[in-house]
């Protein structure tokens, strides 16, 4: 009998858990799966703990995800399988790395965030603009606004390099709204571009899944 497989999957920003884990669950059907969300993706210690947790076979990183995975990898098992989904090296257009992102307008979503008395209209936004759809049953899984700014300020302050990807299977949408796949491409050379695709992971890991079971 084949071994259950077992996922790891860091989610993006601002996506519940449970949302995540059924796009997941829908491609690759009984797999073990398990959701990361960084509270301060800035913390190695809190990385070294959580990815020491439950070693698996499979790892994803999706957007916010795959930078904290990148930057962290040095904790994932040697013989494990690793996944990049919409994949962020450098989240702001100076970077040069393919984000789309100005830091005066992330920094500007920092201070609507800590000032303002509700989110939702904020987060509603967001949905809209990655294309995702909005998850009512599910709101009251998104993080609490400290942890939100936890993770912009992360996309902020960190980057890094495509040499970094050497060993990640790395999948994008042709129509990502924060990254840029041509640009993306030049420092990734394997990276998978996704006609049709957007930033939602849904199409994405349905490539992944196929790669995926090449490889097993």
């Amino acid at each position: 009998m084949e071994k259950r497989l077992t996922i790891t999957a860091i989610s993006g920003w601002a996506i519940p858990e449970t949302w995540f884990e059924e796009q997941i669950n829908n491609v690759f059907i009984d797999a073990d799966t398990r959701i990361i969300y960084p509270k301060n993706p800035e913390n190695k210690e809190e990385a070294r703990q959580v990815l020491n947790q439950y070693p698996s076979d499979l790892y994803i990183g999706y957007s916010l995800g795959s930078l904290w995975l990148l930057k962290y990898q040095e904790f994932l098992p040697q013989n494990c399988h690793k996944a990049l989904l919409a994949p962020i090296l450098g989240f702001l257009d100076s970077s040069k790395l393919g984000g789309k992102t100005t830091e005066a307008q992330l920094k500007y979503l920092i201070k609507i965030l800590k000032n303002s008395s509700d989110e939702t209209e904020i987060l509603r936004d967001f949905f809209f603009h990655a294309n995702l759809p909005y998850p009512e049953t599910q709101i009251h899984e998104i993080h609490k606004r400290e942890i939100l700014i936890n993770g912009l300020e992360f996309l902020n302050n960190f980057s890094v390099t495509g040499k970094e990807t050497n060993d990640f299977l790395s999948i994008i949408g042709e129509n990502d709204t924060f990254v840029d796949p041509e640009t993306l491409k030049v420092h990734i050379p394997h990276l998978k571009i996704i006609k049709g695709a957007g930033h939602s992971p849904t199409l994405l890991l349905k490539q992944l899944a196929n790669k995926f079971l090449k490889l097993r």
